[in-house]
């Protein structure tokens, strides 16, 4: 009751003071004039600012903590020196296995001096190929946190595989990224491109935080509430308003000569190879189940072997691919069907392995390197299959002339726009995001799945997969990639773990690490694999 009659006060103030209204509503027109443009020459920030966004947030303290330290060059006994490494097989001395074995190395890292480390944070990596049999697999390591490490692997098949164990990245070159991102933000350097009436172009930093004060435009809710601002080229001729691309700038200094060439030193260094013995069966025995029946929750709860490459063949560990790899009957499996991929160039990459699959229209403009929307049709339109790629949201880099800012939204704004009864729906963020802190990864991950979860609920014959990071040596710049993609996974595993069940995981990490691969884009025969992989849950 007390609401209603304040209501009617109020209702009645207005109707007997007119003028009191009409000059309300210009100091209030004035007042939000005042909030977006200058105000005693400095940039207001958009309606929803609310105070200082700095680089990292409690999640980046968290997992970030403890390479901090890692400033400079002077490391003193810190760091691991590779040709003192002892790496020993501990549960088989003779190094003779049967297939299906677990096969378990303690790996110790000394420093110059020849003292065991006392910490860890160094990222190793452990896998097994056999070049006679073109075979490979991929194992995982636990780090104690003392300079000693293991490697687990599985013999998945019989013959005289290499074990190798090689130091992805040192913790101190983890150190130089982490400080330097805490410092400013992103490792790349990307700017906004201004447009105003007068035709006047200018450009202006952007990131992920408001620690440069002057002619701030807070674009946060153009990236869909995940932050992102960019500086005005010059306050006096151009507005936020003006904002209509971004291009990447290279220019930008990031480390010094030094500690670049201390990252290029240091990182991706064999460490040992063994030879073992694997006697028994050819391979081990493959699963029964078929991709496109298993419960999803499973993709999400196995670590590594995944798979194994054999005879040039992957073999999903997992579960059976039921239907053969041909045009036929991929195209009978995916009529009437769309495919929707967000993401970066590397699923751009897998909208061509698609469209050459199914012999589609339009791949032409992915194979361009491109960043606005592309969309695949079948030539036969009673076919009637379309497979559509889009770039996700800020940060996002790219160097050419086509990246209008309409072009860069997230999974939420693409599921919503979802009418399709029974879509495929693709999702990746790592290489780009990989450039910030991980809470920005973290933010990305949960706007994407809160909009999962409302989509499922509207279109439950939807099926989603999160394509997971891939293992590359090319072009790091400085980016400790495998410790980025344990981190993600950490989180998203974390996040999803509620939904699990409904989204396919696609674990790229084996087939990419097992095959030794070193380009940021697999090469086309080694989509191939991941992409039939996809399908395989599908049809």
């Amino acid at each position: 009751m007390q609401t209603q009659k304040n209501n009617m006060t109020i209702s009645t103030t207005f109707k007997l003071n007119k003028k009191l209204v009409f000059w309300s509503s210009i100091i209030a027109v004035s007042i939000l004039y005042l909030t977006t443009t200058k105000l005693f020459g400095w940039q207001i920030l958009c309606p929803g600012y609310k105070k200082d966004v700095e680089t990292f947030t409690a999640t980046d303290f968290k997992y970030y903590e403890k390479y901090f330290k890692y400033k400079g060059l002077d490391f003193g006994k810190s760091l691991a020196y590779l040709p003192k490494t002892t790496v020993e097989i501990i549960n088989n001395k003779s190094a003779r296995f049967t297939t299906g074995d677990i096969i378990t190395l303690r790996i110790i890292l000394h420093n110059k001096n020849g003292d065991v480390l006392n910490e860890g944070g160094d990222f190793l990596k452990v896998w097994m190929s056999e070049k006679g049999k073109n075979a490979s697999s991929a194992g995982y390591i636990v780090d104690h946190g003392n300079g000693t490490y293991i490697g687990v692997i599985r013999a998945l098949w019989s013959g005289s595989p290499h074990i190798k164990i090689s130091l992805s990245f040192a913790k101190e070159s983890i150190g130089l990224y982490v400080n330097y991102i805490y410092r400013n933000g992103m490792l790349r350097a990307v700017k906004g491109i201004f447009r105003n009436a007068r035709g006047e172009t200018g450009k202006g930093a952007c990131g992920i935080h408001t620690l440069t004060k002057h002619g701030i435009c807070d674009f946060t809710s153009l990236n869909y509430g995940m932050r992102w601002f960019c500086l005005l080229p010059n306050a006096s001729r151009f507005d936020c308003s003006d904002w209509y691309s971004i291009t990447g700038d290279m220019t930008v200094p990031t480390f010094t000569n030094a500690q670049k060439q201390f990252l290029s030193t240091t990182r991706y260094k064999m460490i040992k190879e063994i030879k073992v013995d694997v006697l028994g069966d050819k391979t081990i025995g493959h699963p029964e189940n078929s991709c496109s029946l298993i419960n999803p929750s499973v993709t999400w709860n196995i670590s590594s072997p995944v798979g194994y490459f054999y005879n040039k063949t992957w073999h999903n560990l997992l579960c059976q691919k039921k239907v053969d790899t041909s045009f036929n009957r991929y195209l009978a499996c995916l009529r009437n069907r769309e495919i929707y991929m967000v993401g970066d160039s590397t699923v751009r990459d897998w909208l061509v392995s698609i469209a050459d699959i199914l012999n589609l229209l339009g791949k032409s403009y992915a194979i361009k390197g491109h960043h606005e929307p592309i969309k695949a049709v079948s030539k036969n339109k009673r076919d009637n299959i379309t497979v559509i790629w889009v770039a996700h949201e800020f940060p996002f880099f790219t160097y050419t002339p086509n990246g209008l800012i309409n072009h860069f939204k997230p999974a939420s704004y693409h599921l919503n726009v979802i009418r399709s009864k029974n879509p495929i729906v693709v999702l990746h963020w790592y290489t780009h995001i990989s450039y910030a802190p991980l809470s920005v990864y973290e933010e990305h991950v949960m706007n994407a799945k809160d909009a999962i979860v409302k989509f499922l609920d509207r279109v439950p014959g939807a099926k989603i997969f999160i394509k997971g990071p891939h293992y590359f040596e090319q072009y790091s710049e400085g980016v400790p990639y495998d410790f980025a993609r344990y981190l993600q996974d950490k989180l998203i595993f974390k996040f999803f773990d509620n939904i699990k069940h409904k989204v396919v995981y696609l674990n790229e990490w084996d087939i990419t690490l097992s095959s030794e691969n070193k380009a940021l884009h697999p090469s086309y025969d080694l989509r191939k694999p991941m992409v039939d992989e996809l399908l395989s849950y599908i049809c």
